[in-house]
């Protein structure tokens, strides 16, 4: 029997959102969706780019709180600036995964241990992605009469995303998963290694109750998000209240992260997007497509452009 190529199969998932994303838009028609977006007045791409600002400043006063309880020193106008550039590279990337590029830019500032600003990442980070599922089994719950397939999916990531985070918290739980699961798969020369990384990962660590004041900014944040995609639907007059596009928006989002298999999530939220809208509200998916798409764009583009801006400039990170 052959061998499976994993390496080559690795290579090809990015193309499946995408191609799943083409499929999408002929299916629609082309012309169909370029007409739609011309119907979308200039000043609502505005107000909702606009609302990046007070997105910006609260993401990176969370950021900056966490910073403070690992004792680490960083300014705003610094974590501004690695915020764009994560946002950046994390656009052109499957799962957002070139945003990891922040954890080196961020130990080069603040002169801390690559564990340390690992940790720092992925806290921030995971209190995202827990409050997205959690609004997210918000809104399973809400449709389980209609999408009853929704809720046990959205469930099972949610409880894996704070029982990981929980676990890892606490030292005492991370030093079983090492010693269990981790250390005996290290060769004995790189175990004295491994042991000291782990010590500087726990250094200076949040608690839990500590977490209380990031997790409401993560809340804030995703109804901002929200809020920037509903503005460009109400171009269209949809008849949706907001709590309840929140829910769908967030839904569509988390899917990404369910499905990593496109690059910006392209594909995968559209699809997830206009079956969503077209099933509970008859929305034709010609408007969702293209609600979701300029969505994307006002969420992303300035932060995006920003970024790149920056990627150029050798001193943008001093």
């Amino acid at each position: 029997m052959k061998k499976i190529d994993l390496k080559k199969i690795k290579k090809f998932i990015p193309i499946i959102g995408i191609i799943l994303f083409l499929y999408i838009i002929i299916d629609i028609g082309v012309k169909e969706i370029v007409d739609t977006f011309s119907l979308i007045p200039i000043q609502y791409y505005i107000l909702a780019i606009l609302l990046f600002i007070p997105r910006l400043i609260i993401t990176v006063y969370k950021w900056r709180y966490l910073c403070k309880k690992q004792k680490m020193s960083i300014g705003s106008l610094d974590l501004s600036k690695i915020n764009l550039l994560s946002n950046y590279y994390g656009s052109l990337t499957p799962g957002g995964i070139g945003g990891y590029i922040r954890v080196f830019y961020l130990k080069k500032i603040s002169k801390a241990s690559l564990e340390k600003c690992l940790v720092n990442m992925l806290i921030d980070t995971t209190t995202a992605s827990i409050v997205g599922f959690f609004i997210a089994v918000i809104g399973a719950i809400v449709l389980i009469d209609k999408l009853p397939g929704l809720f046990p999916i959205l469930m099972i990531f949610f409880m894996l995303n704070v029982t990981a985070f929980v676990v890892f918290m606490k030292k005492r739980s991370g030093s079983k998963i090492l010693n269990f699961i981790i250390r005996p798969l290290i060769p004995k020369k790189y175990k004295e290694k491994i042991d000291q990384s782990f010590e500087s990962l726990y250094e200076d660590i949040p608690r839990l109750k500590d977490m209380v004041i990031p997790f409401i900014i993560e809340f804030i944040i995703w109804i901002i998000v929200g809020m920037q995609v509903y503005i460009i639907a109400l171009a269209f007059s949809i008849d949706i209240p907001f709590h309840m596009f929140l829910l769908i928006h967030t839904i569509s989002v988390v899917a990404i992260f369910i499905l990593p298999i496109s690059i910006g999530g392209l594909g995968v939220r559209e699809g997830t997007f206009v079956y969503l809208l077209h099933n509970l509200y008859g929305i034709e998916p010609h408007i969702s497509v293209v609600i979701s798409l300029s969505g994307f764009m006002v969420k992303f583009i300035l932060p995006t452009f920003l970024g790149m801006l920056l990627s150029f400039r050798k001193d943008a990170i001093l």
